[in-house]
């Protein structure tokens, strides 16, 4: 009984390979059960066979490219249970992966997420590694901000971000996937946490082990934080929430009647909200999760992201830069200070780099 077990899921499987590719070719909406029995080289009566309708079909696509990210998404928890910062860098790491972040795999996922409101099937799945993938973030975050002591900062609302910016990226990815850099993707990701996680991520990458400062560099720090001549976070007028649900509102404003073409209705259609919810964002009561930020932007356009978080990369990248030249000079300082105590003099084993 075994080997018949293991021939079923193994074709189960190749259905299930073959409908995301029929999906990625063809859309959401177009592909048949004929077309996936055309890439998978079978008969369409197999299809029939293993799997009782179309509908079947696309929510075991939908588990299994879950669970084949849930899988990647795991291994940077585990990591995350050393050290926080690692655990955020796996997770970058994950969301970019090339089985998980190509063109297949984006355009399924945009295609259930706007199918997810009419579909009871496809929400629970999707609403259920959201939450739980919010929620781990959320508690990396936190628990970085208490590692390292910064203030006000809310693990939230850094998790928010950080999950809306990958979303977006994706996005990227969906619309113009020949351009699509997977690792400037990622440094852009990195540059966001180092903007707001200093210590944690120096370089655009997360420090091993956390932060290292003794007493008396985390004294110099702090006073050099209270002088404004060390950048730890994003400007608040930037970053903060008041300010990003005004952002939010004004993109949404742009592009709805009667300024814009697209309807209220539609809009909170689209993205699966009531249109009293869709209201309460557009007078800044009010936000969208990361899972709704990924809906409204196929369901409007690219740029709308841009018009949300530009603000934030373009601060995210300033204060990147001033760090890197801060620490440059700081190096050059310190090479001459050695240079002078030892009289100008290489030390045993280093070379002069003329």
């Amino acid at each position: 009984m075994a080997k018949p077990e293991a021939s079923k899921e193994v074709r189960r499987k190749q259905l299930i390979d073959a409908t995301i590719r029929a999906i990625g070719r063809f859309g959401y909406a177009n592909a048949t059960l004929t077309q996936v029995a055309s890439e998978a080289g079978l008969s369409p009566g197999i299809v029939n066979f293993y799997f009782k309708s179309k509908e079947q079909l696309l929510v075991a696509t939908l588990e299994q490219i879950a669970e084949e990210y849930s899988t990647l998404w795991q291994a940077a928890i585990n990591r995350g249970k050393v050290s926080p910062a690692a655990g955020l860098d796996a997770m970058i790491d994950a969301d970019f992966h090339p089985s998980v972040c190509n063109f297949e795999k984006v355009s399924i996922w945009y295609a259930f997420w706007a199918e997810a409101r009419n579909n009871p099937a496809y929400h629970e799945v999707v609403s259920r590694l959201e939450g739980d993938y919010l929620q781990q973030t959320e508690t990396l975050c936190n628990r970085i901000i208490a590692e390292g002591g910064y203030q006000e900062i809310e693990g939230r609302e850094i998790a928010v971000g950080l999950n809306a910016m990958i979303d977006g990226l994706w996005f990227d990815c969906l619309i113009d996937p020949k351009a699509f850099d997977r690792a400037e993707a990622k440094r852009v990701c990195r540059t966001y946490l180092a903007s707001v996680f200093p210590a944690h991520f120096a370089g655009g990458r997360a420090a091993e082990g956390g932060p290292r400062r003794s007493a008396q560099s985390e004294g110099a720090l702090g006073n050099n934080i209270a002088s404004g001549s060390v950048a730890l976070a994003i400007d608040h007028d930037i970053q903060g929430r008041d300010a990003h649900r005004a952002r939010l509102a004004a993109a949404l404003r742009k592009r709805l009647e009667p300024v814009g073409k697209l309807k209220r209705e539609a809009l909170a259609a689209a993205v699966g909200v009531s249109v009293k919810t869709l209201e309460s964002w557009l007078e800044g009561r009010g936000e969208p999760s990361s899972w709704q930020i990924g809906r409204l932007i196929p369901a409007t356009d690219a740029q709308l992201w841009f018009e949300i978080y530009g603000l934030i990369h373009e601060e995210a990248q300033r204060l990147f830069e001033a760090r890197l030249a801060q620490q440059q000079e700081q190096a050059l300082r310190e090479r001459a200070a050695l240079d002078a105590l030892r009289g100008g003099k290489p030390v045993r084993g280093e070379h002069n780099d003329n």
